[in-house]
C-alpha cells in the first residue's frame, strides 16, 4: 500500500513540476521578436546598412559635368606688342558630358545601391536565424531539464519503494542501493543540463546584444511538428525571395551599366573654351572660343579590350547568379528534407513508438512492485521511455531549426 502511495506521489510531483513553471511557447511571433530584436543590435547589420548609406552617396557623387579648367599664362615681348596683343591670357575649358556616359553611371551607382540593400537584408536574416537557433536549442535545453527532473522524481518514488521492499522479511537492499547509483547518475545528468542552458542563456543574450546574465523563461517548444514546407514551391521563390540572388542579379545590372560606360568612352571629348588676352596696363584685347575634340582612334585596340572585358564580365555575372540559384536550391532540398524527416520521426516518437514503451514501462514497474521481474529490466524500460520521450523533443528542435535555415534562403512565407 505504501509503494502505490509513494508512486503516486512522484506522479503528483511530475505534475507540478510540470505546470509551475513560467514557461514560453516557442512560437513563431516569438520567434519573430528574436529576429527582429538580433537584426536591430547585430553589429554585421548595422555595417551593413552603412554600406547602404554609401552605396546611396555614391549616387549623387555621380556627375553629369567635368570640372572646367583654369589657365594663365603671361606674355612676354616688347612693350608695343604687349599693349598690341595684351600680356595676360586667361582661358577656362569646360569638358561636354559624353552622350549616355552620365545615365549609364548612375545605373551602375543604383545597381550597386540596391545590390548593398539587399546584402543588407541578408545580414539581417542571418543574424535573426543565428538567435532563432539559439533559442530553439535554448528550447531543447528546458525540455531536456524537464524531463530529467521528472525522471528524479520518479526515481525518488522507486527508490522509497525499494527501501520498503528491503525492510521486508524477504527484501534485499541490492535494490535500494542500485536505485539509489542511478537516482544520484541522473541528478548528475541534471547539473550538467542546467550549466548547458545558463550557457545558451549566455549565448542568446550575447547574439541579441543584452547584458549576459539577462535571465530568460524556460522555453517549451511546439508539442507537435509544424507543416513541412514543399521543396518544388521554395525553390521557386528563390529568383524573388533570396537576398544573395537577388544581390547578384543587380551585380549583373552593374556589369551591363560597366559594358555601357565602356563602350561610351571609346567615343570623342568634346570641350568648349574661352581665351581672352588683357593687357595688364589697360583693357581686354581680344576674346577667342574654341572647339577641342579628343582623338581617341589612336587607342581603339585599348578601348576594344575594355569592352569585351566589361562584356566578359557581364556575362560572368549573369552565370555567377545561375551557379548561386543552384546553391541556394541545394540548400533548400536540404532544409526541406529535413524538416519532414524531423516531422515523421517526432510523430512516430510521440505515437506508436511512444505508447509501446510507456506500456511496456509500466507493465515491468508493477511486476518490479510485486517482485515479479527484476530492477535491471524496470531501469531498462525506463531509460528507454525517457530516450524516446527526448528524441521526441530533439526532432521537434529539428523540424524547427530546419525550417529556420529554410527562411533564411527563401525569407517571406
Amino acid at each position: 500500500m505504501k509503494s502505490v502511495i509513494h508512486l503516486w506521489w512522484g506522479v503528483l510531483c511530475c505534475a507540478y513540476l510540470l505546470e509551475a513553471r513560467a514557461s514560453q511557447l516557442l512560437d513563431d511571433g516569438f520567434l519573430s521578436r528574436i529576429r527582429s530584436e538580433a537584426a536591430r543590435h547585430h553589429p554585421s547589420v548595422d555595417a551593413a546598412q552603412h554600406r547602404v548609406a554609401a552605396a546611396a552617396q555614391d549616387i549623387r557623387a555621380v556627375r553629369l559635368w567635368d570640372d572646367p579648367m583654369v589657365g594663365l599664362g603671361i606674355m612676354a615681348a616688347n612693350r608695343s606688342m604687349r599693349a598690341d596683343q595684351g600680356d595676360i591670357i586667361i582661358g577656362v575649358d569646360q569638358p561636354l558630358p559624353k552622350l549616355g556616359m552620365f545615365d549609364a553611371q548612375r545605373g551602375k551607382a543604383e545597381s550597386m545601391r540596391r545590390a548593398e540593400v539587399e546584402n543588407s537584408r541578408g545580414s539581417a536574416l542571418a543574424a535573426g536565424a543565428e538567435a532563432a537557433r539559439t533559442a530553439i536549442e535554448l528550447a531543447l535545453a528546458d525540455e531536456s531539464v524537464t524531463l530529467q527532473q521528472t525522471q528524479i522524481t520518479w526515481l525518488t518514488a522507486m527508490t522509497e519503494n525499494a527501501r520498503q521492499m528491503a525492510a521486508g522479511p524477504m527484501g534485499s537492499s541490492i535494490d535500494a542501493l542500485r536505485m539509489e547509483t542511478e537516482l544520484a547518475k541522473e541528478q548528475q545528468m541534471l547539473d550538467a543540463a542546467r550549466r548547458t542552458r545558463e550557457g545558451l542563456a549566455r549565448k542568446l543574450n550575447l547574439t541579441l546584444g543584452r547584458p549576459l546574465d539577462s535571465p530568460w523563461p524556460a522555453f517549451d517548444l511546439p508539442v507537435a511538428p509544424l507543416p513541412v514546407p514543399v521543396a518544388r514551391a521554395e525553390i521557386a521563390r528563390i529568383p524573388h525571395a533570396n537576398p544573395k540572388v537577388r544581390a547578384m542579379r543587380e551585380m549583373v545590372g552593374a556589369a551591363n551599366a560597366e559594358s555601357r560606360i565602356a563602350n561610351r568612352e571609346r567615343l570623342p571629348q568634346f570641350s568648349l573654351g574661352v581665351d581672352t588676352n588683357i593687357y595688364s596696363g589697360g583693357d581686354v584685347r581680344s576674346a577667342t572660343l574654341n572647339v577641342k575634340m579628343s582623338l581617341p582612334w589612336f587607342n581603339e585596340k585599348s578601348y576594344q579590350a575594355k569592352i569585351a572585358g566589361a562584356h566578359d564580365r557581364e556575362l560572368a555575372a549573369g552565370r555567377e547568379v545561375d551557379a548561386m540559384r543552384r546553391e541556394v536550391a541545394a540548400g533548400v532540398l536540404a532544409a526541406c528534407t529535413d524538416a519532414a524527416n524531423a516531422a515523421a520521426q517526432a510523430r512516430a516518437y510521440s505515437g506508436e513508438v511512444h505508447d509501446k514503451a510507456l506500456q511496456t514501462s509500466k507493465t515491468i514497474e508493477a511486476a518490479w512492485i510485486s517482485s515479479k521481474a527484476p530492477l535491471t529490466d524496470l531501469l531498462d524500460a525506463t531509460r528507454v521511455l525517457f530516450s524516446i520521450r527526448l528524441e521526441q523533443r530533439r526532432f521537434i528542435a529539428m523540424q524547427q531549426a530546419a525550417i529556420e535555415d529554410l527562411r533564411t534562403l527563401v525569407p517571406g512565407n
